[in-house]
C-alpha cells in the first residue's frame, strides 16, 4: 500500500502546484518583483456574464463543517486533545422493511444513528488511535479486529453491545487514520444508538 500513499501525496502536490500556477498571475497591479512582461501580459479582469445569481452547491443537511452535526451524540466522542474538528454528520438509520428493529439492532424499535466524525491531528498515528481507544473504551466499547486498512496508515474497530428491554443492541465504530505527511486525518464512523 505504500505505492497508494505515494500516489496520493503526488496527486496532492500536483493539485497544489496547478492551483499556484493558475492563480499566480491573478490581479491587475504589479508587485515589487513583477517584470514589465508580466505586467503587460496580464489581462484586465472582465465582468462575468451572468443570467442571474450563481447557485451554491447543496450539502447534506445531516452534516456540519467544523462543528458537531445536529443529532451527533457529542458525549460519545468528545474532542481529543490537540485535534481539530473538520466535519461531522449524523443521520437516522431507517429500519429495514418488515423488520421489528432498526439496522444494527437485534432489539425491536431501538432507534439507531449513522455517525461520522472527521478530525485532523498533529500527533503520530499510533497516538491518535490510542486517544480514540481511550475515549471509546470509557464509553463501554471494546476494540475488535478491523478489516484491511486499504491504504490507511492505521485502522481499528470498536463494538458495544448492550441489552435493553427491547433486546440486544450492537453499536460499532471504525477509526481510520491517514498520515498525509504534515498531519493525521482521522475518520470515526459507524452506527450507534440514537441519543
Amino acid at each position: 500500500m505504500p505505492h497508494l500513499a505515494t500516489a496520493r501525496r503526488t496527486a496532492a502536490l500536483a493539485a497544489a502546484v496547478g492551483l499556484a500556477l493558475a492563480t499566480g498571475g491573478c490581479g491587475t497591479e504589479a508587485g515589487p518583483g513583477a517584470s514589465a512582461t508580466t505586467t503587460e501580459s496580464t489581462p484586465e479582469p472582465r465582468a462575468a456574464v451572468s443570467s442571474g445569481p450563481a447557485e451554491l452547491p447543496t450539502f447534506d443537511p445531516s452534516s456540519a463543517v467544523a462543528t458537531y452535526a445536529e443529532g451527533f451524540p457529542t458525549e460519545l466522542f468528545p474532542m481529543p486533545k490537540g485535534a481539530i474538528l473538520l466535519a461531522s454528520s449524523a443521520s437516522p438509520v431507517p429500519a429495514p422493511k418488515g423488520a421489528k428493529g432498526s439496522a444494527g439492532s437485534k432489539g425491536k424499535g431501538v432507534p439507531m444513528t449513522q455517525v461520522t466524525l472527521n478530525l485532523a491531528s498533529s500527533l503520530p498515528a499510533k497516538k491518535v488511535v490510542a486517544q480514540a481507544k481511550h475515549i471509546l473504551v470509557e464509553q463501554g466499547f471494546k476494540q475488535i479486529p478491523a478489516a484491511e486498512s486499504s491504504g490507511l496508515t492505521a485502522q481499528t474497530a470498536f463494538l458495544r453491545v448492550s441489552r435493553t428491554k427491547s433486546g440486544e443492541v450492537q453499536e460499532s465504530l471504525v477509526v481510520g487514520v491517514l498520515d498525509d505527511g504534515e498531519r493525521r486525518l482521522v475518520s470515526i464512523s459507524g452506527t450507534v444508538r440514537t441519543p
